[in-house]
């Protein structure tokens, strides 16, 4: 069950797709376990909350900077130089969102002690629920097609200075799912990847190509794979079964290390 402060009318209608249960702070919920069955939507948070939330939950940057300190916590100590080098974003953006996560009981600052993220669980639960609708969008190039079959099991990705993410990637990492839908993370424009694999472009294909929006240096350029987290959210956001299940074992494999104890 997805437990948050809240959750917008749309979102509440995803997770429902995704039968995925929820409740937030402010009496939304969802829940089907029959013969009980709960869906409340609409109910608005605080005007406080509210505002807080919109600067940083709902802006692209802070959605990267927030994805930064949950793949590396130690990075919430580092100089704000090094943060959005690591996020990818300006350096004025830091200082704003380090002061709304406080705000909202994510960030412990101790001073000449230095800060520490605190309830990374709930955090990195509402990063997956807002990455979707906020961040991944934007970075969308292209869906594309191909008439070759299972071309991307031998493809070698990092020449093309991309990364497998969503059902790809977790192939790999758990050896459990056969992909439908190729998700490639990629630094610049594909247009190299798409000559040598025939892709075409083709709103309805199965391969859709967004922009690596991290450092890839500073997260480790030689791995195939995108991070974790990234894997997790893009199987949850599809709303299938068999992919929830796999996302499931990848937060079991790969993400219950990030979450630790507060």
């Amino acid at each position: 069950m997805l437990v948050t402060d809240y959750v917008n009318p749309r979102m509440a209608d995803r997770l429902r797709q995704m039968n995925l249960p929820f409740i937030d702070t402010v009496g939304n919920a969802y829940l089907n376990v029959p013969p009980v069955f709960v869906f409340i939507k609409g109910n608005r948070p605080p005007a406080n909350l509210e505002k807080m939330t919109i600067n940083w939950a709902s802006q692209p940057t802070g959605l990267k900077i927030i994805f930064a300190f949950l793949c590396h916590p130690e990075l919430v100590t580092a100089p704000y130089r090094d943060i959005a080098k690591a996020a990818d974003v300006a350096l004025g953006t830091v200082g704003r969102v380090l002061t709304n996560l406080k705000e909202l009981g994510y960030l412990l600052d101790m001073g000449r002690r230095g800060r520490r993220i605190v309830n990374r669980k709930k955090l990195l639960d509402r990063w997956v629920t807002d990455y979707p609708e906020r961040l991944r969008p934007k970075l969308l190039m292209g869906n594309f097609g191909t008439t070759k079959t299972d071309w991307w099991r031998d493809a070698p990705l990092l020449e093309f200075k991309a990364y497998w993410g969503g059902e790809v990637a977790a192939a790999r990492i758990t050896q459990y799912l056969r992909p439908e839908v190729v998700t490639i993370y990629a630094i610049e424009p594909t247009a190299e990847l798409e000559r040598t694999y025939r892709l075409r472009e083709d709103p309805d294909g199965n391969i859709e190509v967004l922009r690596v929006f991290w450092d890839v240096e500073w997260y480790g350029a030689n791995r195939e794979e995108v991070p974790p987290l990234l894997v997790y959210a893009d199987l949850l956001a599809t709303g299938d079964p068999r992919n929830i299940e796999t996302a499931h074992l990848i937060y079991e494999q790969e993400l219950t290390r990030l979450i630790g104890k507060d």
